[in-house]
């Protein structure tokens, strides 16, 4: 007997149908014998650590402060140094700041695991020679007028001390899982105050969290003693990807 077939199928097409069938029957049963025991089953993702540049003010104008802003300050700007643009702020009287709120992505965790800058540090007479003053994140349009503002205190074994050679700081870029803020072999993050050392409420933590993923600006707190002559020099700010 004559077997019947429709206009849009042929005996070639049912036969490669039905291998299709097969093969992808057999997929399957290769998928379900893996395991986590399994290493030809196992698939590693391999990331390269590396620290991506995002401001070393080559490109800037010497004696331009660029985009960076100050509070109480006797000089800020791009200064020539060690044959290296760097940004140079030099203390002034009253409670002072040099903040940018223009440069810096709002969402820092998008950015990388951790942020590292160059920092030099000058005393001058009567002022502390070790200061553990880093990194500020805060909303609104300063750092002095801000509602919610959080830094990056360093560890007495991380202090930037007055005269030394220029030191990088690596300041942890992520969310807060458990009941302190995040912390590394650097320094730890504090919030509402800088170098407040009370312990984060639940409160706090919903701050910060919310905080580092949409910030106005980032600042460094420039006192380090009541006589207003401290001198800072900042450079090379990267974004490290992949960390440990």
């Amino acid at each position: 007997m004559k077997t019947l077939y429709s206009k849009y199928s042929s005996p070639k097409k049912l036969i490669n149908f039905n291998y299709l069938k097969l093969l992808f029957l057999g997929l399957i049963l290769i998928i379900a014998s893996c395991n986590e025991d399994d290493e030809s089953c196992e698939y590693t993702e391999i990331c390269e650590e590396y620290c991506e540049l995002f401001e070393d003010f080559e490109d800037d104008k010497v004696e331009n402060p660029g985009n960076w802003l100050g509070l109480s300050l006797n000089d800020l700007q791009i200064q020539l140094r060690v044959g290296s643009n760097v940004l140079y702020v030099d203390d002034g009287s009253g409670a002072s700041w040099a903040y940018n709120t223009t440069d810096f992505p709002s969402n820092l965790i998008a950015q990388g695991c951790e942020l590292h800058y160059d920092v030099e540090y000058f005393a001058g007479a009567n002022n502390n020679t070790a200061t553990n003053n880093s990194l500020v994140i805060f909303d609104g349009t300063s750092p002095a007028a801000s509602s919610n503002i959080a830094s990056f205190v360093l560890d007495p074994a991380s202090l930037v001390i007055s005269g030394n050679a220029p030191v990088t700081i690596e300041v942890p870029l992520k969310l807060t899982t458990g009941t302190t803020l995040p912390s590394n072999t650097f320094g730890a993050w504090t919030i509402n105050g800088v170098n407040n050392t009370t312990p984060p409420t639940p409160a706090d933590i919903l701050t910060f969290n919310t905080l580092i993923q949409n910030i106005s600006g980032v600042a460094f707190f420039i006192d380090e003693g009541g006589n207003p002559v401290e001198e800072w020099w900042f450079d090379n700010f990267c974004f490290k990807q992949c960390c440990p």
